[in-house]
């Protein structure tokens, strides 16, 4: 199932901001630069559950993270900066010391899909944790 990334309407703004004002003042290369900047590495961004794993979609990148290595998901008031574009953000760890903040745009559908791809997890309220024995 594919999740689509929210977006918040700041952060649209900036990025309209950040594209017109170079166009604005004649210096359409800045322009381009920045629709470069933003198609490369931010756009488009989604998070689909595949029969492997979870898929990270952002730009030209992509990761896959295997329902087996996730340790935790939940939501996150994380500051630190990631692709995310909302500040609406679950974190999803995996190994030690790996993680990722990301933005679905309905995040109970994700918690649910995720819920049901991932069952060595057991739910704690809005989170998806390994069960202490």
């Amino acid at each position: 199932m594919r999740h689509p990334a929210k977006v918040d309407w700041w952060i649209r703004c900036a990025i309209l901001t950040g594209l017109l004002l170079p166009v604005l003042s004649r210096a359409y290369w800045a322009g381009g630069i920045v629709l470069g900047i933003l198609v490369v590495a931010i756009f488009p961004q989604w998070y689909e559950t595949t029969p492997r794993g979870l898929l990270i979609r952002s730009g030209l990148t992509r990761r896959l993270v295997p329902y087996q290595a996730i340790t935790f998901i939940g939501p996150s008031s994380a500051a630190r900066s990631s692709v995310a574009l909302s500040l609406d953000r679950v974190k999803v760890e995996w190994r030690p010391n790996s993680d990722v903040l990301i933005a679905p745009a309905d995040p109970d559908a994700f918690f649910t899909d995720m819920a049901s791809r991932t069952p060595h997890l057991a739910k704690r309220g809005q989170r998806l944790v390994v069960p202490l024995v």
